[in-house]
């Protein structure tokens, strides 16, 4: 699985609005910080694990 360029800007959007750093936005996601970092990039596109996908959907969807 992929990330869609539209899920790394939300993701960019909603730790902005937190007002979290990438660190304490892998930590509420429960994923390493390194790969945070690498999963937020616009330049980059690397293959997700099925669990770490969702808990990428599931933390963007929560609060809506």
């Amino acid at each position: 699985m992929y990330l869609t360029s539209e899920i790394k800007t939300a993701l960019r959007k909603k730790r902005g609005v937190l007002n979290l750093t990438k660190g304490e936005a892998a930590d509420k996601l429960g994923i390493n910080r390194l790969t945070y970092g690498r999963l937020e990039s616009p330049t980059r596109n690397e293959k997700v694990h099925k669990g770490t996908y969702e808990k990428i959907t599931n933390w963007l969807a929560k609060d809506y």
